[in-house]
Parts: structure tokens; sequence; C-alpha cells
């Protein structure tokens, strides 16, 4: 069991009370920050469950935090696993407590200031994050927790949420008689969690027959088409097909069959929703659909 303290601090906070809207979030957003960095470091079958007690400091409003870890795995199936990230090393690794915070998360992100990571060198156990000429080395662990999109969104909630209301001005975490990390309201802007960026499951490209449906006339060039399996959009990034169509050399209407260069690509969105895109490369021949009664004509 662990115990963590958790304080607020401004001139909103001198009568200690804090609003049941900004605290609620806050506490929900530390649970979620433990339990997702918990999932990072040791997996699904390990979890922590966390119990609060109010405390009470001159001039802020502070939260003993209880931590505790338990196990879904099984005594022999735990001996037989790598070996697992005690809570008390996980409140390190957040930065929020421990004698060298300042190498875990909080302490890298307020390193960081902001500014876009250019280049990142793994080593067996370290990493070494460069900004331009500027560089420091951290346990993989951390740069695990700076990758992740829960723990990133989670933080944000727990710091930069609270400290963009009028009167909190400090978020600081530590002991009674200790601070191990705090972040001021002007700092808190840096927790801000980026977007997190789209991953790309699979992308095939081929030869394709499709059927027109509609056109489109918009800056995307998104077009309806169908594969005899359904309709979709597909942007043409056929330049000279394009520039035909400006210069009206090219005439089609409804149900004209294209045979054309595909690119499919599947890819998770920052949501982690599956999706596809659908480019069509290059315009190969376009044959306009039989508009007449086909008789047999000699």
């Amino acid at each position: 069991m662990s115990t963590l303290r958790i304080t607020y601090d401004g001139e909103a906070l001198a009568t200690h009370e804090m609003e049941v809207r900004q605290l609620a979030p806050a506490l929900l957003a530390m649970g979620d920050l433990l339990e997702s960095a918990n999932r990072v470091l040791n997996g699904t079958d390990s979890k922590i469950s966390i119990s609060v007690k109010g405390s009470f400091k001159t001039g802020s409003f502070a939260i003993d935090l209880i931590f505790q870890q338990g196990w879904v795995k099984s005594v022999v199936d735990m001996f037989n696993s790598k070996e697992a990230v005690a809570v008390v090393s996980i409140l390190s690794l957040l930065g929020l407590s421990g004698k060298d915070a300042t190498k875990g998360l909080i302490g890298i992100i307020k390193w960081l200031r902001g500014r876009n990571i250019t280049n990142v060198v793994k080593a067996d156990h370290n990493a070494t994050l460069f900004v331009d000429e500027d560089s420091i080395e951290i346990e993989l662990s951390v740069l695990q927790l700076l990758m992740d999109i829960d723990v990133r969104k989670a933080l944000e909630a727990s710091i930069t949420e609270p400290l963009s209301k009028k009167g909190i001005d400090v978020f600081a975490s530590g002991t009674d008689g200790e601070i191990f990390a705090s972040v001021s309201s002007a700092e808190s802007i840096w927790f801000t969690s980026p977007d997190a960026a789209e991953q790309t499951i699979s992308e095939t490209e081929g030869e394709e027959r499709l059927q027109l449906l509609a056109v489109v006339f918009k800056d995307d060039n998104k077009w309806r088409f169908t594969d005899g399996g359904g309709g979709f959009y597909a942007t043409i990034l056929d330049v000279e097909f394009l520039n035909r169509v400006d210069r009206d050399e090219e005439r089609f209407g409804k149900n004209d069959l294209f045979r054309v260069l595909v690119r499919r690509r599947s890819y998770l969105d920052s949501s982690a929703i599956l999706k596809q895109e659908i480019s069509i490369i290059r315009v190969i021949e376009h044959t306009p659909s039989a508009r007449q009664i086909r008789l047999p004509l000699s």
C-alpha cells in the first residue's frame, strides 16, 4: 500500500474549499492516470485500487490518495512472467514521488517545455530524447508513459484543466512534509495531451474496375464509386485526369466505368476507430456507360 498527497494551491482555495465540479474530474483523472500507467507497465493482469482521504493545509486543498495493487494472475504465472512494476515505482516513473522525480514523466514534460522531440535513440534500458541540440536520458518505462495517449490525457485532466481555473495556481505531489513535483499554472499548458498519431494497419495498391455513382466538384475531389459490393468515396489524385476534367475534355455520367489504380489504406484514427481511406492514383481508362438498347445488328 502506498500513500501520496496531491495538492491544489491558490487564492481560490484559501478556505480549503474546491468546487465539486472541479474536484471530481481531477480525482477521476488521477485514478485514470494510475490505472493507465499500470496498464502500460504491467499489462492487464495488474489492478490498482485508489482510496481518497481529504487533508487540509493553509491556503490549499490537499487530497491523500491511498493506492493498493492487486494481481489477477495466479502465483505460478507471476513467477513465469516479467518482473512486475510495483505501485511505488509507478508513482516514481510518473514523477509524482521519489527522490529523482525530475526524471519521471512530469519532470520530462517540464524539461520539454512544449518543444517537439526531434529524435529518440533507444538503448537496452534507457532512451535519449533530442530536441534539436538539447538532449536528456530517461528510462524506457518513462518513454512508454510519454507515448501513451491515455496516460497523457489523464495527466492533462489532472493538471492542465484544474490549473486553468481562476485562483488555482499550483499542482503539487508529495507527502505531509516533502514535495516531489510541482507544476504552476504557467507551466500547465505543457501538459496538454498531443493529438494521437494515426496508425496504419494495412495498405494495398492494385488495378480495379469501378462504376461511377456521383461526381463531387469540391476541393477534396472525392467522387462516389461502387465496386459491386457497395458505394464509397474515393479521392482522385490523378492530376492529369483532373486537368482534363477542368478543360472539359472528359465527359462522364452516372454508371460510367473506370479502370483505375487504387490505393486502399486501413488505419486507426486518433480515437482508435478503424477507418478506411481510398485514393485513385491514376485513371487508366474511362468507358461511358451503354445508353442504347442493344440489338443483334449485322
